[in-house]
C-alpha cells in the first residue's frame, strides 16, 4: 500500500529531482518512481502526492515560517530560542536544511533508528501537528520522537513540508507537478481541489460523492470569490466614475477574514478567498458543539434550505461590545490577538459573521442577478433574526456623487475602520475576477495624500525581507532630542530601477550608525558587513511612505511610494508626527486632485534623471578645483576655524575657498579665531554644539561660503546661513 512506502524512498526522489537542473529529467525521475509506487495501491496515491504539492494542501495548515518552526523546535528540546533563530536564514529554502543539521547533530545518535518511518505514519503525525495551537506538550513530545526516528535528510524534507516549501526546494511549481500526473490534472484540480479526483483522471460523480462535490456547480464547491479593485492614488474617482454606474452602494470594508459560507440543511462549509477549506475549524454542521456553525444555525429561517453567502468573519469583544479589527490588540478588552481558527469559549472575543452578499438560495444561483436584487433578497430571505455578536447583515448606503463617497470615507476613517467599499448597484457577481470594469472598488487610507510620510532612508539590509526582498530602515526627526530616530522597516514599493538608483546614491554602507541616529535613546548596534549597513548621513535619501493605518503600534502595509529628490533631509516628518500617525489616518480625506494628467506627467521629475539639489550633490558634481591665486578680501589675514562635520569633501572645499580669499585657516577654535565654519548639517553635531556653547565667535554654515565662491566675492551672511552669532564679533561690511 502507498501508506507503507518508506519516507526515505520518497526523500531519495526529492533529492534526485533537486539535483537535476533539466526539467524533463526531473519529470522522468518523478514519473518513474511515482508509477512504481502507484502499482501497489493507486487509490491511496494522494497520500504520497500531497508531499510533492505542499502548496495545494487543503486539510492541514501549519501557519509556520522559519522563525516559528525554529521557536517550536527550541521549545521541544528545551533550548534557547535565540540560538535557533540566529542560526537560520529567513529564506525557508535554506532554513529547513539548517534546522535539520542543528537538530540531527545535537539530538540524534548512532543508535537512533532512521529510514524506517512510513508514509502513513508521517501523514498521521503531520495531520496531528496541524490541529489546534502549536503550544502543546504532546505535540512537542511527538516531534521529539520523530526527530530521533528520521535521518537528517528526512528531517529536512519534513521541515520543507511544514514550511510549504517543497516545490521551491525541488525547483518545480505545483501546477507543473500536476501536469506530470496527466494533461487534465490542473483543470480537474481547479474544479475539485481534491487530489484523489486528480489522480482518478476525471470528475466521476460516484467518486466525487465521497468528497462531497455532488449536486450543482456551486454548492459545496471551492471557488474564488469576486474581488475588489484597489484604486490608484491621485484621481481615485476616475474608475468609479467610468465603471461605477449612475448609482452605487457604499459599505464599510470590514477588517476580518473574507469567506464564502455554504449551507445545506444543517451542514456548513467555510472556504476562504485563497481556496482554503477551514470547515474543520468553524464547524461542518449544526451539531459541531462549540463551533461557529452551531452558534449561527438557529438564526436561519427554516425556508433557507441551501445558500451561499459572501461574508466576513469578525471578532466581537464580549466586554467592550464592539467589533475588533483583524490582528489589532488595541481594540480588544484584554489587549490580546487571537487566531480566528483558535478562539476558545472562555476568551474575551468570539467570532461573528457579517453577511454582505447572497449568491445562491434554495438551489437557485444569483450570480447573474444585479447587486441591488441580491441585497434585497439578503434582507428578507435567509435570516429570521440578527445579532451583532453572532451573525448580521452589513449595512449599506446608496450614493451617486463623488462628494457622498468622500463624506462616507471620512466617517469611516474617524471610526477607525479599515476603509470603504463602493459597488455598482447593477453589478453581477463574477467568480474569481478583480477588475475595475466589474464595478467593485475599495478605498483605504493609502488612497489619501493626507496619510503620506516623508522619512529618511538610513539603513539597508539586502535579501533580509520576505522572498529575498531588500529591507530598508527609515528614521524620523526627533525635535526634542535634536536627532533622528529609527522608526520603520519596509521592503515594498518602487520599481527595480529606482531601487538600484537609490542604492547607488547611498554609496558604501557603514557598519557603525551615524552620530545623528538613535534607537530607543541609544546608538543602534553595529551591522555585520554581510547583512547590510547604515547609510552615511551625508547620503541619506528622503522616501515618501504610504500606509493603511496602525496596528499594534506598527504601520499597516507600508509601501515606498516616491523617491523625494526635491526634499532635503531636514524637512522630513518628525518623530511626533510618526508616533501620532493613527490620528493622521483618522483625519484623512479623499482629495479632489486629478493625478497622472498629461500636464502633471510633464512636470513630474524622473528620479533616475533629475540631479538632486543637495549639498552633497553640489560637491560631488563639481569636483574641488580651487587651487588658485589668493584674492584680497575682507577675510584677508582673518583666522577662520573649519570644524570637522560628517564629510571630508565639504571640509576640504571650505578650506580651499577660505584660502582663496586670504583667510588664515585653522582646524579648531583658538583664542585668535574670529570666525568659524561648521561643516556639519545640524547644530547638534558635537563639535558644532561645542563651538556654539563657547560663544567666542560667530558660527556659519558652508552655504555662505558656497555663495561667496560662486560670486567670487565675500558678502554679508544671511540669517539662513548662520548657526550662531557672537555679539560684537567679526562681521562682513556691505
Amino acid at each position: 500500500m502507498a501508506s507503507d512506502v518508506l519516507f526515505d524512498d520518497i526523500v531519495a526522489v526529492f533529492n534526485k529531482i533537486r539535483r537535476t537542473s533539466n526539467l524533463k529529467s526531473k519529470q522522468a525521475t518523478f514519473q518513474k518512481n511515482f508509477d512504481s509506487w502507484k502499482s501497489n495501491d493507486p487509490s491511496e496515491m494522494s497520500e504520497i502526492l500531497r508531499f510533492f504539492v505542499s502548496d495545494y494542501e487543503r486539510f492541514r495548515k501549519f501557519d509556520m515560517g522559519p522563525t516559528k518552526l525554529a521557536s517550536f523546535l527550541a521549545k521541544t528540546f528545551h533550548d534557547v530560542r535565540a540560538d535557533y533563530v540566529a542560526e537560520i536564514s529567513k529564506d525557508s529554502t535554506k532554513a529547513a536544511r539548517q534546522l535539520a543539521e542543528k537538530i540531527s547533530e545535537e539530538y540524534r545518535t548512532e543508535n537512533d533508528e532512521s529510514g524506517v518511518i512510513k508514509t502513513g505514519e508521517l501523514n498521521d503525525f503531520l495531520n496531528f501537528l496541524a490541529q489546534g495551537p502549536m503550544d502543546d506538550q504532546y505535540k512537542r513530545e511527538k516531534m521529539s520522537k520523530l526527530v530521533r526516528k528520521c535521518s537528517e535528510d528526512e528531517l529536512e524534507w519534513v521541515f520543507n513540508i511544514i514550511l510549504r516549501n517543497v516545490e521551491s526546494a525541488l525547483g518545480v511549481p505545483s501546477n507543473k507537478i500536476l501536469d506530470w500526473i496527466s494533461p487534465q490534472a490542473c483543470a480537474i484540480w481547479e474544479q475539485s481541489h481534491d487530489l484523489k479526483i486528480v489522480l482518478s483522471g476525471k470528475l466521476k460523480k460516484e467518486e466525487a460523492d465521497d468528497v462531497e462535490f455532488e449536486g450543482d456547480e456551486h454548492l459545496f464547491k471551492i471557488w474564488t470569490p469576486m474581488l475588489l479593485q484597489k484604486q490608484k492614488r491621485g484621481d481615485w474617482y476616475a474608475n468609479i466614475e467610468k465603471f461605477g454606474g449612475q448609482k452605487f452602494f457604499l459599505q464599510i470594508k470590514f477588517d476580518g477574514e473574507n469567506v464564502l459560507l455554504h449551507k445545506k440543511g444543517n451542514e456548513y462549509r467555510w472556504f476562504t478567498r485563497n481556496n482554503n477549506d477551514f470547515t474543520k475549524d468553524y464547524g461542518d454542521s449544526s451539531m459541531a458543539i462549540g463551533k461557529l456553525s452551531s452558534r449561527i444555525h438557529s438564526y436561519f429561517n427554516k425556508e433557507c434550505e441551501s445558500a451561499i453567502f459572501n461574508c466576513e468573519l469578525m471578532m466581537w469583544d464580549k466586554k467592550t461590545k464592539k467589533l475588533c479589527r483583524h490582528n489589532d490588540a488595541s481594540g480588544t478588552s484584554d489587549a490580546q490577538v487571537l487566531s480566528f481558527r483558535h478562539v476558545k469559549p472562555d476568551d474575551n472575543q468570539q467570532l461573528t459573521v457579517v453577511l454582505f452578499d447572497l449568491l445562491y438560495l434554495n438551489g437557485k444561483p444569483f450570480f447573474g442577478a444585479p447587486l441591488h436584487q441580491r441585497l434585497e433578497m439578503l434582507k428578507i430571505a435567509p435570516l429570521k433574526k440578527e445579532r451583532e455578536d453572532t451573525i448580521f447583515i452589513a449595512k449599506h448606503e446608496e450614493a451617486s456623487k463623488k462628494e457622498e463617497i468622500q463624506k462616507y470615507f471620512e466617517t469611516a476613517m474617524a471610526n477607525n475602520e479599515e476603509g470603504i467599499v463602493v459597488k455598482r448597484a447593477d453589478s453581477v457577481y463574477l467568480k474569481g475576477q478583480r477588475s475595475a470594469a466589474n464595478g467593485w472598488f475599495k478605498l483605504k487610507p493609502s488612497a489619501s495624500k493626507d496619510c503620506d510620510l516623508d522619512l529618511a532612508l538610513v539603513a539597508i539590509f539586502p535579501g533580509a525581507g520576505r522572498n529575498g526582498k531588500t529591507v530598508y530602515r527609515f528614521a524620523a526627526y526627533d525635535e526634542k532630542a535634536k536627532n533622528y530616530k529609527l522608526c520603520l522597516g519596509c521592503s515594498y514599493g518602487l520599481a527595480k530601477d529606482v531601487h538600484d538608483a537609490i542604492r547607488m546614491e547611498c554609496g558604501q554602507l557603514l557598519e557603525e550608525a551615524p552620530e545623528e541616529l538613535t534607537y530607543y535613546g541609544k546608538r543602534p548596534m553595529n551591522i555585520d558587513k554581510d547583512k547590510g549597513g547604515f547609510v552615511d548621513f551625508e547620503r541619506w535619501q528622503v522616501i515618501k511612505i504610504t500606509s493603511n493605518g496602525v496596528r499594534n503600534g506598527k504601520l499597516v502595509d507600508p509601501v515606498m511610494r516616491e523617491w523625494r529628490l526635491d526634499k532635503p533631509v531636514d524637512q522630513i516628518n518628525t518623530w511626533d508626527e510618526f508616533r501620532d500617525y493613527s490620528m493622521k489616518v483618522q483625519d484623512c480625506k479623499l482629495g479632489d486632485e486629478v493625478a497622472n494628467s498629461d500636464e502633471e506627467e510633464d512636470r513630474k521629475p524622473d528620479p533616475l534623471k533629475v540631479e538632486r539639489i543637495t549639498r552633497k550633490a553640489i560637491h560631488q558634481s563639481a569636483p574641488v578645483q580651487l587651487k588658485r591665486a589668493k584674492l584680497e578680501s575682507s577675510l584677508s589675514g582673518i583666522e577662520v576655524a573649519v570644524l570637522q562635520g560628517t564629510s571630508d569633501a565639504v571640509r576640504r572645499k571650505c578650506e580651499e575657498i577660505l584660502k582663496h580669499f586670504g583667510a588664515n585657516v585653522v582646524k579648531g577654535i583658538t583664542p585668535s579665531t574670529q570666525l568659524c565654519i561648521a561643516t556639519a548639517p545640524k547644530p547638534t553635531h558635537p563639535k558644532t554644539a561645542q563651538a556654539i556653547s563657547q560663544n567666542t565667535c560667530t558660527v556659519l554654515k558652508p552655504a555662505w561660503l558656497e555663495r561667496c565662491n560662486k560670486d567670487d566675492l565675500i558678502q554679508p551672511w544671511m540669517d539662513s546661513e548662520v548657526f550662531h552669532v557672537k555679539d560684537g564679533g567679526f562681521v562682513v561690511e556691505n
